[in-house]
This record gives C-alpha cells, sequence and structure tokens, in this order.
C-alpha cells in the first residue's frame, strides 16, 4: 500500500483498519500522524454533536442584546451583496479585440514566418473559410484557417516595412461604426 492509497483510506474513514493499513502504519509514521491526527478530530466532532453549544447571544455586561443588532446585520449583508454585484456587473468582459489578440499569440509561429507563401496556400486558407478573393501577393508569410467565435477565419500575417502585421477576415462579426465627432475630447 502506498501513502495516497493510506491517505485516500484515512480520510475516507479513520476508525476502520484493515491489514493492510495497519502494516503501512506501522512502516510509515507521517500516515501514524495522519490517522491519529483524523482520529482526534473525529472525537471532537463526536463531542461538538452530542453537547449543542449554548447560542444565546448576550453582550458584554451580561443582558440581552440591543434591538438594532438584527437590523446592523441585515445592513451589513444587504451591502456584502450590493458589493458582490457591483462587482459582477462591472468586471471587464470579452471583447472581440481581447479574442483577437488571444487568439494571435496562440500562434506564435505566425509572426515568426519569413518566407513568402504561395497563392495556393493563400488560396486555400481562404477558401477553406468560405471566402473566395483572388490574392497574391508576396508580402503574405502565413496564410491558415483558424477556428474562431465558432467559424474558419482566414488568419493572415503580411510582411510590412514596419514589421508583421496580422490580418483576420471576420466575415461573422458585425461592429458598430463609432462616431467620430463623438470620439473628440
Amino acid at each position: 500500500m502506498t501513502c495516497d492509497d493510506a491517505r485516500l483510506a484515512i480520510g475516507g474513514d479513520p476508525e476502520t483498519l484493515t491489514s493492510e493499513l495497519e502494516e503501512h502504519l506501522r512502516g510509515c509514521a507521517g500516515c501514524s500522524e495522519l490517522r491519529a491526527d483524523m482520529l482526534r478530530l473525529n472525537a471532537t466532532l463526536r463531542r461538538a454533536f452530542e453537547e449543542p453549544p449554548d447560542i444565546r447571544v448576550a453582550d458584554a455586561r451580561g443582558g440581552s442584546p440591543p434591538p438594532w443588532r438584527p437590523w446592523a446585520l441585515a445592513a451589513s449583508v444587504l451591502l456584502a451583496m450590493f458589493v458582490a454585484v457591483g462587482v459582477w456587473l462591472l468586471r471587464p468582459t470579452d471583447t472581440l479585440a481581447s479574442e483577437v489578440v488571444a487568439h494571435v499569440k496562440g500562434e506564435p509561429q505566425s509572426w515568426l514566418a519569413t518566407h513568402n507563401v504561395s497563392a495556393g496556400a493563400i488560396d486555400h486558407a481562404l477558401k477553406s473559410s468560405g471566402i473566395g478573393l483572388d490574392v497574391d501577393s508576396d508580402k503574405i508569410v502565413y496564410a491558415e484557417s483558424c477556428w474562431f467565435r465558432g467559424h474558419y477565419v482566414p488568419h493572415l500575417v503580411l510582411q510590412t516595412v514596419h514589421g508583421p502585421a496580422t490580418v483576420l477576415l471576420l466575415r461573422h462579426e458585425h461592429v458598430k461604426a463609432r462616431d467620430s465627432s463623438t470620439s473628440r475630447a
């Protein structure tokens, strides 16, 4: 019996001692100590269930609690719920931009490509995603059809004068245009 097996048996029922477990405990101080701890815990729990605690509330002077105490407890619970809902509502959601960045990070080899992709490979990546374009460029160094938000989309990397640029053709995504007059401060 291994220590993992022994600990599992002890955690399940520290009171039951099989011959195999007994033999293991004779040679393993760590498992023996765990069993002793678990037996003490069982005894403590048994005592706790046999003698329920006195739950009457009294203040430090021995009198009854002030009449406002239940209202203070209710207010603190309500405040905690309000804070939890507020944090949940204000959490950042996954945006299209963050998902695109996560996708690109998941394919680091796309940024390391330096050799031009053939016109056939570009055509295959586009057609695999349901897009028919006649594209032949010596600037495309990566062309794949990737699974993104429930659809296959072309993932291209173009070599520009400023370095590689990723292009994902997201024909299934609809994005509202920002009004440029409201974006100026």
